[in-house]
């Protein structure tokens, strides 16, 4: 299940809230160690504070976070155009309101190590099939990411290939690249199948706008 909320509403959703954020915190700074802000246990930077869309997917069973990323609309900052315009290879900004940004993705690092288990698999194309739907329903045409080569791979699995937007490269210790897909109907389609995923992802269907707003 796909549960959305947005930076303003935080206090509503405080659980949610902090188990993202330790969990972006275990992902990036503990397991891949990235050059992240830290603030105790949690990871937090500057684009949490412009009103982004949170999505998560929740447990069935425990109804805790095991998967999240992060939607922000490229009108505004965001880190593909402010953090690493490296990536766009001398391309011009993006700037659409039919094209928003998706970062930090991530998996909960305990389901990524229970290779018998499909949880990791669900728990990702959720993620992205609630993204479509979310998409698919305000009119979003393309999502771009800043991502990992590894993270590349797993999009392709997925049903989700991307296009390269610019040249991969080394920033830090990861080969970086920016990655955008077109939104249709037929690429949810199929991410759905392949993950064998019935039915919709989100927990209540909403539009980008409504989301935001929410609060």
């Amino acid at each position: 299940m796909i549960r959305i909320f947005n930076g303003l509403e935080r206090n509503i959703y405080p659980n949610e809230t902090a188990e993202i954020f330790r969990l972006r915190k275990r992902v990036f700074h503990d397991t891949l160690k990235w050059d992240v802000k830290i603030a105790r246990d949690q990871e937090i930077d500057e684009y949490d504070d412009a009103n982004p869309l949170y999505v998560a997917s929740i447990s069935p069973i425990s109804g805790k976070v095991r998967g999240a990323l992060r939607l922000l609309p490229t009108l505004g900052p965001n880190m593909l155009a402010d953090t690493f315009p490296q990536l766009m290879s001398g391309q011009p900004r993006i700037s659409s309101p039919a094209v928003w940004e998706s970062s930090r993705f991530c998996i909960d690092p305990d389901l990524a190590l229970d290779r018998s288990s499909n949880q990791v698999t669900t728990a990702a194309a959720e993620l992205m099939c609630g993204v479509g739907e979310l998409g698919l329903e305000s009119g979003i045409s393309r999502i771009i990411t800043v991502t990992d080569v590894f993270l590349e791979r797993m999009f392709r699995r997925m049903g989700c290939p991307g296009e390269r937007i610019g040249k991969p490269l080394r920033i830090g210790s990861v080969i970086a690249v920016a990655v955008g897909w077109d939104v249709t109907t037929d690429l949810l389609d199929h991410m759905k199948s392949i993950a064998s995923i019935s039915g919709r992802v989100l927990e209540t269907a909403i539009t980008l706008e409504e989301a935001r707003r929410a609060a």
